[in-house]
């Protein structure tokens, strides 16, 4: 009988976890932390530097932004200053039996850039260098939407990515990668040209279509975590356009949003490439109206063309319901995105959950779900509960890509609806679980309209079919994929790509 291993272990953890639907939102769990050699010998062979516990810096380089997951706390963080660094612990990791994970800026809205094993922050590897000449750019695999903000603004070229300043470049582009250019400009991930990434072999793979073109494949819309550590991007850069013509509309109460949202949904069906916007209602503090009158909504975007042609889309908006402000405005394209753009807020939490909608969604379903909004459970500027239709997601440039032609499958959608609950640190426990049964019953409402999918880059925990949701036809393709690079496992959380053994284990009838 063969001696049992602590890699072993963990693996076998790791199994019966997929196996049994347990170890929803953690980590597998581990033995026992890496013996203080094994922290010794990481030490050595590292250039950047290694963070136990307890030690300066240590929760700012492994915490989630989503305070909701902030429990987990890893055995040890390894701050990588090269990719050569991230080789070196993806060896470690496997000599030791200690699951890796990357993390860029924590954002992951399910908290699985952290686990209770190995952090490597990448957070040093942030370097973009732009050829002008041929309109491409090398970009760190943590560099920031802020970080290119600065380093593309007012330049001739920028890449279509996200207006949270603070979100990474790695997370995002494996996931999709939607932002208010999306529209007009199409995906980060449809402009990706190759990429570095590290596998659980240890090998460091360059990847693009010709060389390991399934990972590639992979690498566009089959989200992080699951294939390798991925230190550089390579993408193609789109022309940045002039000028653009930019509105937003306020209302106010529960009737308008429901017009407003009614009318963005119907907006969205035929509306051209050139419009990129959003909208949303939230729910605020009750006054002398009731909660009726205390929900607030606002739609917002940019056209890039006349103003006179916005106004003219923009039109059932203003039919659908009296706003209470109006703004019209020509601009640069550069001040268009510093408007856009959206610094960190406080640490707080947060649980989205998304739904691509393809048809309209029929006015009495978005009635109910704007009466749901009128009973959200917390109010205050800081928990509340809010109905965001982004109007990015979908549209001819988007759609003009094959669902199967890369792992990001929602080709076929018109805009991407997502009710967002978020709280702060001191809202009670049970607030918050009200809260997100909030979510859960405005997506009930919402889903017999819309397909069976939701965004990757919004992972839910509350969503058991995410195989189905964030990746339908394609999700057999990744378990390939996932076999041939990582058979052991050893990039998982818990909606992570499996490999081939362990989702016929997933799949094998009860004893």
């Amino acid at each position: 009988m063969g001696t049992t291993t602590r890699r072993d272990l963990l693996r076998s953890a790791a199994a019966l976890g997929v196996g049994l639907g347990i170890g929803i939102g953690t980590a597998p769990p581990t033995a026992a932390g890496p013996e203080t050699g094994a922290i010794e010998d990481l030490r050595r062979r590292l250039d950047g530097t290694v963070l136990l516990p307890g030690d300066p810096g240590f929760t700012a380089a492994s915490a989630p932004a989503n305070v909701r997951y902030r429990d987990a706390e890893p055995s040890v963080v390894a701050q990588c200053a090269s990719e050569n660094d991230v080789v070196t612990c993806i060896q470690w990791s496997q000599e030791n039996g200690v699951p890796p994970v990357g993390r860029g800026g924590g954002h992951s809205y399910a908290g699985f850039s952290t686990n209770n094993g190995l952090v490597l922050d990448l957070s040093q590897l942030n370097s973009i260098d732009i050829d002008y000449s041929e309109g491409t750019a090398v970009v760190g695999g943590s560099a920031s939407n802020g970080d290119l903000l600065d380093t593309m603004q007012d330049g001739p070229f920028f890449l279509p990515a996200g207006s949270c300043l603070g979100v990474c470049i790695g997370g995002f582009t494996l996931g999709g990668g939607i932002g208010y250019n999306t529209h007009w400009a199409g995906l980060t991930c449809d402009h990706l040209l190759s990429s570095r990434v590290v596998t659980a072999s240890g090998e460091l793979l360059e990847i693009d279509d010709s060389n390991h073109s399934d990972l590639f494949w992979a690498a566009r819309g089959g989200a992080g975590g699951s294939f390798g550590i991925h230190t550089s991007f390579t993408f193609d850069l789109q022309q940045a356009p002039e000028e653009i013509a930019y509105y937003r509309l306020d209302w106010r109460g529960a009737e308008a949003a429901t017009a407003v949202l009614s009318a963005f949904d119907l907006l969205m069906q035929t509306a051209p490439p050139a419009f990129n916007a959003s909208t949303m209602a939230q729910a605020t503090e009750v006054g002398d109206g009731g909660p009726s009158e205390a929900i607030d909504t606002f739609s917002r975007g940019q056209y890039i063309g006349p103003m006179d042609e916005l106004r003219e889309l923009v039109g059932p908006l203003l039919e659908a319901a009296t706003p209470v402000k109006s703004t019209f405005e020509v601009m640069t394209f550069w001040d268009m995105q510093q408007l856009l753009a959206r610094s960190e807020t406080k640490p707080h939490s947060f649980g989205d959950y998304s739904r691509y909608v393809a048809d309209p969604i029929p006015e009495s379903a978005m009635s109910k779900m704007v009466e749901l909004l009128t009973q959200c459970p917390s109010r205050t500027e800081t928990s509340n509960g809010q109905l965001w239709s982004l109007g990015w997601t979908g549209g001819d440039v988007v759609n003009s890509i094959g669902r199967t032609e890369t792992a990001y499958v929602h080709r076929d959608s018109k805009y991407l609806y997502r009710p967002t609950p978020e709280w702060s640190i001191d809202t009670p426990d049970s607030v918050a679980e009200e809260l997100v049964a909030w979510t859960n019953e405005v997506i009930a409402v919402v889903t017999p309209h819309t397909p069976n999918e939701s965004y990757q880059n919004f992972p839910n925990l509350q969503i058991k079919d995410w195989q189905q949701q964030y990746y339908a036809e394609n999700f057999e393709r990744l378990v390939d994929i996932k076999t041939k690079y990582d058979d052991g496992n050893l990039f998982q959380n818990a909606q992570s790509i499996p490999p081939r053994r362990l989702v016929k284990r997933a799949d094998a009838p009860s004893a």
